[in-house]
Parts: structure tokens; C-alpha cells; sequence
């Protein structure tokens, strides 16, 4: 008879021990509460982007990558007499060109208090070996991490551009800046 009162005060401390802890269970599905300091991630600067090593969108020609600072790419027409740019080895074409980047230069040109990043470049993208090269400037942000391309200036020479406060200057004497109303990059005069 001993046995009987400790089994049923077994079930009773069992009992107790299971409602003590739906106080601390969560049922399936349910997210923890937000953590009161704050969970937002720190907003990356341009400063850490591989720029050397990124894709670049060349317009019509759609885009290439560039390794160390450098794409070379064949131009191709498809089909319908469009051309694009094609990094594929087996493609055949006479029409080589080259995309290089060089290091960026930063600038806040919004400011938000983190800088975008202006990255010179020179393209030959033309048949002839003497055709003239488009020289100009990609200009990034980071929103949200991830890189958003706000423009591309093209000038008439290699760097082609000063930075001036919060303005990009070309060697043509155009100014651009951000419009905060339209939020893009556009040219003053």
C-alpha cells in the first residue's frame, strides 16, 4: 500500500512540472519578440564592395564581368541584327572590345551620410581598332545592401572627372549632382 500514495504524488509532481512549463513553450510557428535594442544590420559603405571584380551593365551590349579591372568581350549579332557582348570563348567575332575599371573615388552625394562610389572607366566597344573609346564614370549607392546604380557618365577624356563637395565634375565642364525630388543623378548647368 506504500506503493499506491507515491505512484498518484508522482503523477500530481509530473502534473505540476507539465503546466509550469507552458508558461515558457511556444507554440510552433510563432516568432520570438523583436529584441528591444534594435536588430537592424549596419548599412555597408561602397568602400567594401571588389569593385575590380563586378559586372557592369554596358547599355545595348547587355553586360560583362570584369576581373581584376578588366573585361574583354566580343561583340555579336544575333538573329534579328542586335548586338551584344558575349565573355563566351567559343564565340566567334572580329569585333573585340574591353571594358577597365579603375579604383573608385567616393563621394556623399545624396547626403545620407554615406558615400557612393564613382568608378572611372574606359570602353572600346567600337569594330575598328582606331575607333574612338567611351570614357566615363558607373556611379553606385547601397540601399538596402545591395548595389544600385544611379547613372553612368560618359566624358570626352581619361580620368575625365573631379570631385567637387558633393558634385562630379567632367572634364567637358558638366556638373552633376543628386536631385533629392527626382532622387537621380543629373546634370546642372
Amino acid at each position: 500500500m506504500i506503493g499506491a500514495p507515491c505512484r498518484g504524488l508522482a503523477l500530481v509532481v509530473l502534473a505540476c512540472i507539465g503546466c509550469g512549463r507552458g508558461s515558457d513553450h511556444k507554440p510552433a510557428g510563432n516568432k520570438p519578440p523583436p529584441d528591444p535594442r534594435g536588430s537592424a544590420a549596419p548599412i555597408p559603405e561602397p568602400a567594401t564592395i571588389d569593385w575590380k571584380n563586378l559586372r557592369y551593365d554596358l547599355g545595348s551590349l547587355g553586360t560583362v564581368k570584369a576581373t581584376g579591372g578588366r573585361a574583354e568581350f566580343r561583340v555579336v549579332e544575333d538573329d534579328d541584327l542586335t548586338l551584344h557582348a558575349t565573355q563566351d570563348p567559343a564565340a566567334s567575332s572580329d569585333w573585340a572590345g574591353f571594358l577597365d575599371v579603375d579604383d573608385p573615388a567616393y563621394v556623399d552625394l545624396d547626403g545620407d551620410g554615406h558615400d557612393e562610389a564613382a568608378i572611372p572607366f574606359e570602353l572600346k566597344s567600337a569594330q575598328l581598332d582606331q575607333s574612338p573609346r567611351v570614357f566615363g564614370v558607373f556611379v553606385f549607392t547601397l540601399r538596402d545592401g545591395n548595389l544600385v546604380k544611379l547613372g553612368t557618365i560618359t566624358t570626352s577624356g581619361r580620368p575625365g572627372f573631379t570631385i567637387e563637395g558633393s558634385t562630379i565634375k567632367t572634364s567637358d565642364g558638366k556638373r552633376w549632382t543628386w536631385d533629392p525630388t527626382g532622387q537621380a543623378l543629373i546634370e546642372r548647368r
